[in-house]
């Protein structure tokens, strides 16, 4: 089953929850959608909420603060090569430290601000600052292992924060002076409906501070052979969170699974353990 044939099972039938910003395209058989940002608005608007003294800017609502932020939430991030040393706690207060869950053979903790981004934020990359430990809830979001690390040739989100980390790496060797150079981060956790634990995918947004919007939809630097393509900056991409061919199970018909993929994203226990052993008998089906 695609992810869009469960999304229309699920009640997202035209993926509403992102073509909001821009047309939704699968890319070929990748985990990833393109989003392809028809203006400049969301650009500026980024760019308006961060800045080199307050690089992060946390999506609260209800008035709430972080350290209330028991859930994952969207950020707005700038990273710099040339950001001045200071922790987490200085730019954004207290933060909610939580999710100590037990781990699972198939979902990771992934982080929507890239433990890597660090260095970029807070001028250094040890020691870990604490807010990117795997215990912050409102950076923290529960991901199918391929989804968040990517499978083979099949990119998953590490892919798309590589890209950043390559860019800020290529200004290095370049540049023997190192200019300072910024890249605009905005990372999203999309949930099915408000009260769910467990996001449906994540969106993510990064471009070059002098990047344009006519840009976004360039970023796939293309190949002869499509498992060579290279990620570049500036991207615009929304990455599914479930399990492919979860319908390869002969009893388990759309009925089925939508009550599964619902009760597992409202973060239901027995959904999260029955996923869990399905995953698992695929997975050793897959390598005999």
């Amino acid at each position: 089953m695609k992810f869009s044939e469960l999304m229309k099972a699920l009640g997202h039938e035209d993926l509403n929850c992102i073509t909001k910003y821009g047309e939704i395209k699968e890319y070929q058989d990748e985990y990833f959608y393109t989003i392809n940002s028809q203006t400049s608005d969301l650009m500026q608007e980024i760019k308006s909420k961060v800045s080199e003294k307050k690089p992060m800017f946390p999506y609260l609502s209800d008035n709430k603060s972080l350290s209330d932020i028991d859930k994952p939430i969207k950020w707005d991030v700038l990273l710099s090569n040339k950001c001045e040393t200071r922790s987490a706690k200085e730019l954004i207060g207290k933060f909610y430290r939580g999710n100590r869950d037990p781990k699972s053979p198939f979902l990771d903790k992934g982080h929507l601000v890239a433990r890597e981004f660090q260095k970029y934020i807070c001028g250094q990359n040890e020691p870990t600052d604490n807010f990117f430990c795997k215990n912050v809830s409102s950076n923290i979001a529960y991901q199918f292992c391929d989804k968040n690390r990517g499978n083979g040739k099949k990119r998953g989100q590490h892919q798309f924060e590589q890209a950043v980390m390559n860019y800020f790496q290529k200004v290095n060797d370049t540049d023997s002076e190192s200019k300072k150079v910024i890249v605009y981060y905005e990372v999203e956790p999309i949930f099915r409906k408000s009260g769910d634990k467990i996001p449906i995918g994540t969106r993510i947004f990064a471009f070059r501070e002098t990047d344009t919007s006519d840009q976004v939809n360039n970023f796939i630097s293309q190949s002869k052979k499509k498992d060579e393509f290279k990620i570049t900056l500036p991207y615009h991409v929304f990455i599914p969170n479930y399990i492919e061919d979860y319908d390869a199970e002969k009893d388990l018909d759309i009925s089925k699974i939508r009550e599964k993929f619902e009760d597992f994203y409202a973060g239901d226990e027995q959904a999260k353990c029955s996923l869990s052993k399905w995953y698992s008998n695929q997975n050793t089906a897959n390598t005999k």
